[in-house]
């Protein structure tokens, strides 16, 4: 690329590079700086656009409003909660009692015991009524502290189990009143 092939400059920024030639050639003073904007006493810029017109044919969009959390949501939610916090819960207690677990396996356990209780929750879904619910809520809450118990006994130390399948049954026993509070 050679130099004539270049696009001219505007003028101001010829000026301006003409002004820093002439800086470098010279002593090295600095010239005051000149506005190269126009400055105006009005702080609104002019505009040559109509004014809005308030006529009634005009349409207001109005702003959407994020919808509140329905109470399957909060349901959801605190559900959730309480399995991930017991998940934590249930790691750290077989940690302290001397035990070898890790999250992952904790988790995998909470989900595997839960199924009887999940499907105990589909059942009461299906029918209102408390007494049924208490019936097949125990039948399953039972199923679940038996499926606990085998995947802890092979965690913990045999004389600790009961201080380590205690959280867990806890954890279950929330889960059932939940089901069983929930229509």
């Amino acid at each position: 690329m050679s130099h004539n092939d270049t696009t001219p400059l505007y003028q101001s920024s010829q000026s301006d590079i003409e002004e820093i030639k002439n800086m470098i050639n010279n002593d090295g003073s600095v010239l005051p700086a000149r506005p190269s904007i126009p400055v105006t006493s009005s702080p609104f810029v002019q505009s040559n656009l109509p004014p809005p017109s308030s006529s009634s044919t005009q349409k207001v969009t109005p702003v959407p409003v994020p919808p509140s959390l329905s109470f399957q949501s909060e349901v959801f939610a605190v559900a959730f909660a309480l399995l991930a916090a017991g998940a934590v819960i249930l790691s750290l207690n077989v940690l302290l009692l001397g035990g070898h677990i890790i999250f992952f396996q904790s988790l995998s356990l909470l989900g595997y015991c839960l199924f009887p209780l999940a499907v105990g929750a589909v059942i009461c879904m299906l029918k209102d009524n408390v007494i049924l619910k208490m019936i097949v809520v125990s039948s399953t809450l039972a199923r679940s502290s038996s499926a606990a118990y085998s995947f802890m006994s092979t965690a913990v130390n045999p004389k600790r189990k009961a201080l380590a399948l205690y959280p867990v049954f806890l954890m279950y026993v929330s889960v059932g009143f939940l089901i069983i509070a929930i229509d």
